[in-house]
């Protein structure tokens, strides 16, 4: 199932999403931003963590291509923690630097939540961001969230003990935005 935006495509991984992958998971800038890994894992180690949610009843994990390149990824996004209820879920992004501040996330993120609440049915989603990460949460303020509150995080590493800002959009209280329907491909995923 693909999702279209206005400048993005959430699609499947494919096999040739695999270097932009690595190199995001990898990249050190990124994670002192999002609080990621602090060592380089294997393509397979990764797959183990995109791999089981890419379309599950607990979350869906997707790559952010280009409209108008749907072979070019340019970073990867996921709504995961849904529970049984279907009441809540957490939204994630990454994107790969060249990509950024274009419009690209904004609309990845618009698209996400509009199918959470129109096509999974969710009631909230909640996204948690570094306090230090700025962009990140000017994104997600742009897109509608906002900040309930502040806890400390419990994340690994050098992130222990940092402010994390908890952002919330409520379908009651969302932007009106048309809940888009997914499109199948017949394109091989990984």
């Amino acid at each position: 199932m693909n999702l279209t935006g206005e400048k993005v495509i959430l699609r499947t991984m494919e096999k040739e999403d695999r270097d932009m992958f690595s190199d995001l998971i990898k990249d050190p800038d990124t994670g002192k931003i999002t609080g990621g890994y602090g060592c380089p894992l294997s393509y397979d180690r990764q797959m183990d963590w995109f791999g089981p949610l890419a379309d599950s009843a607990g979350g869906l994990r997707r790559v952010i291509a280009d409209r108008e390149c749907p072979q070019k990824a340019l970073g990867v996004i996921a709504l995961s923690d849904i529970g049984p209820d279907r009441e809540t879920g957490e939204i994630y992004i990454k994107v790969v630097k060249s990509a950024r501040r274009k419009g690209f996330g904004e609309d990845a993120v618009r698209l996400l939540i509009s199918y959470g609440f129109g096509g999974l049915g969710l009631n909230c989603v909640e996204s948690h961001i570094l306090e230090r990460n700025i962009a990140s949460r000017r994104l997600f303020e742009k897109c509608g969230f906002r900040l309930e509150e502040t806890c400390r995080s419990s994340l690994h590493g050098s992130d222990v003990g940092e402010k994390v800002c908890c952002y919330r959009i409520w379908a009651d209280r969302s932007p009106e935005s048309p809940h888009p329907e997914p499109e199948t491909s017949e394109r091989d995923s990984i």
